[in-house]
């Protein structure tokens, strides 16, 4: 994790204020990452599949490839969403890293990287019964920022039964639609979904769709 740290650091140094307001990104350090890692139960599966849906440089795919690989999954495929084409170069160089790491102890990793709107592609997939992907594992730090109420943005969403006014509780309500049958998602969110009129439907739909049970609150 070393080096995707150094190189977190780099391009945090480098990207501009105003770009990173209008993504809504805020990067995850390598130990919040590992902690959140930790809270994955062990899987049993000879094959497992993993979302990261907006990952950055790939903070938090490294940070879980590295829990995971000395557990069964002989074969793992990892999907990393990322919107923004100057983080691209980096995720691709971290991936390719944990391929060689995986490929040294004789196991398949498998990783893409697919370029676009998370909330865009998701609704998309989602809308199609027929080509929905299932994943086994995910893990997200989503980007935080309000949606307009006439945005593209909140007309994706409706059409796949989300209703919500950020960008995260949009991100994780679509990462959830997504899992498999007993999937696991560990995301750091903020706790304004917790409570409020704006957030009931979001409340309802997460508490439909899974159980929750490891809530962590960080000191700020």
């Amino acid at each position: 994790l070393q080096l995707v740290k150094e190189r977190r650091i780099q391009v945090s140094q480098t990207l501009d204020k105003t770009r990173r307001s209008e993504f809504g990104q805020f990067f995850t350090p390598e130990p919040i990452g590992a902690f959140m890692s930790s809270l994955f139960e062990k899987s049993d599966k000879d094959f497992i599949s993993i979302l990261d849906a907006g990952a950055g440089v790939g903070s938090l795919s490294a940070a879980l490839l590295d829990k995971i690989l000395d557990e069964p999954p002989s074969g793992i495929s990892l999907s990393a969403y990322e919107l923004d084409d100057s983080l691209k170069p980096h995720l691709f160089d971290t991936l390719q890293e944990y391929e060689l790491k995986y490929a040294t102890v004789g196991k398949k990793l498998s990783t893409r990287i697919i370029s676009g709107d998370f909330i865009e592609l998701a609704a998309s997939r989602l809308s199609q019964s027929d080509n929905v992907p299932s994943f086994d594992l995910a893990i997200l730090n989503p980007p935080y920022k309000k949606i307009n109420s006439n945005s593209d943005h909140r007309k994706n969403l409706s059409r796949v039964g989300v209703e919500t006014v950020n960008l995260y509780t949009g991100f994780v309500a679509l990462a959830l639609k997504m899992l498999s049958d007993k999937g696991q998602m560990v995301t750091i969110i903020p706790r304004s979904f917790c409570n409020g009129p704006y957030y009931r439907a979001f409340r309802k739909l997460l508490l439909s769709l899974a159980s929750i049970k490891h809530i962590h609150l960080f000191d700020l």
